[in-house]
């Protein structure tokens, strides 16, 4: 199995150099908790597949992804033998031999099981997983696709532009997770965001300013979901961190009961932090490299001017997020010129 590559750690190691043996077990088992769950399953055939599913291109927050394309309703089903064929690659997949930013491992191995640090470290491992995962898969070329109907056909003018970037390549994408000519696997790494959200609920991101923060986040793409990173609940990490420990059901092949997944965010998650604004800002990412600011010719959802009480707290709360937006904008647009004028 080539191994991709991951994360801005310049130093990788193998999940099989992890040297505690009771937290490397967990950590594969974690993996294959989320991995056989059926949403896992269902997002790694459609990869396979080559396209998403007609119901799943149209679950993003903005609505359906692809707009006027065939999709549907002539892909609501994968194609035959898919999902034998994922199963087959699957079991192909060693999760050992995942490489993993150095500093990560160490301070995974040096935590105690009954810390909360532990969770996160755990989270954190089991997301760049099921993003590397989906990378392998993409890169195994089995796209139904490529020569029929659906794989060929385009867009007018008129809707182009609503599409992903990594269209024609592929439909596998996060809005927010893009910009794949700086990503380490190119486009593959844009499936992998993709699929983690997918299956995880969103792409799962950290504290980086804080380094002694057991934070998580997460940043979905979903329908009626809000678009905004959200700090996950104490509650909410500790039912996933249930989950990915639980013990495979003996009785239900290696799926454990109480499936988690996805964990999505809701009203309840109060903490909420702006994807429009830079990371360097937030200090809220995995990876620094993962997403750039947005063009200015593109609208930023923050200055919409219907008042937003699902995505913001409240009416202060969007009043506040839309001064932000305004105030980076002209910020942005200072610097350019001025950077034209030199």
């Amino acid at each position: 199995m080539e191994t991709p590559k991951t994360a801005s750690d310049s130093r990788q190691l193998p999940i099989s150099t992890i040297t505690v043996t009771r937290h490397r077990e967990l950590l594969i088992r974690a993996v294959a908790n989320v991995t056989s769950s059926p949403v896992a399953k269902q997002t790694y055939a459609q990869i396979v597949d080559g396209l998403p599913l007609s119901e799943v291109a149209d679950d993003g927050f903005d609505g359906c992804s692809c707009p006027g394309h065939p999709l549907d309703p002539d892909h609501t089903q994968l194609c035959p033998g898919v999902a034998e064929e994922t199963e087959a690659l699957c079991s192909r997949f060693d999760a050992n031999a995942l490489l993993m930013p150095s500093q990560l491992l160490v301070d995974y191995e040096s935590t105690p099981l009954d810390s909360p640090g532990f969770a996160t470290r755990l989270i954190e491992l089991v997301a760049r997983s099921v993003h590397q995962m989906a990378v392998w898969l993409y890169k195994q070329d089995t796209n139904r696709h490529k020569d029929d109907a659906l794989g060929t056909w385009r867009p007018s003018e008129k809707y182009g532009r609503f599409y992903p970037a990594t269209f024609p390549t592929t439909l596998f994408c996060h809005p927010w997770y893009r910009d794949y000519d700086q990503y380490p696997e190119g486009i593959a790494d844009s499936v992998g965001y993709w699929a983690e959200a997918r299956i995880l609920g969103g792409v799962v991101l950290f504290d980086r300013k804080n380094p002694d923060s057991d934070a998580v986040y997460i940043h979905a793409d979903r329908r009626s979901v809000i678009y905004r990173i959200c700090r996950l609940l104490d509650s909410q990490v500790e039912e996933l961190a249930r989950f990915l420990l639980s013990e495979p059901n003996p009785t239900a092949s290696a799926q454990p009961k109480n499936c988690a997944l996805p964990i999505l965010p809701s009203q309840a998650n109060r903490d909420r932090v702006d994807p429009e604004q830079a990371i360097e800002t937030t200090g809220i990412n995995r990876d620094p490299w993962e997403r750039r600011l947005r063009p200015l010719r593109e609208t930023d959802l923050r200055t919409r001017d219907v008042i937003d009480t699902f995505n913001f707290l409240s009416k202060e709360d969007w009043r506040a997020a839309k001064k932000r937006a305004i105030r980076e904008r002209d910020e942005r647009e200072r610097l350019e010129e001025h950077g034209m004028r030199g």
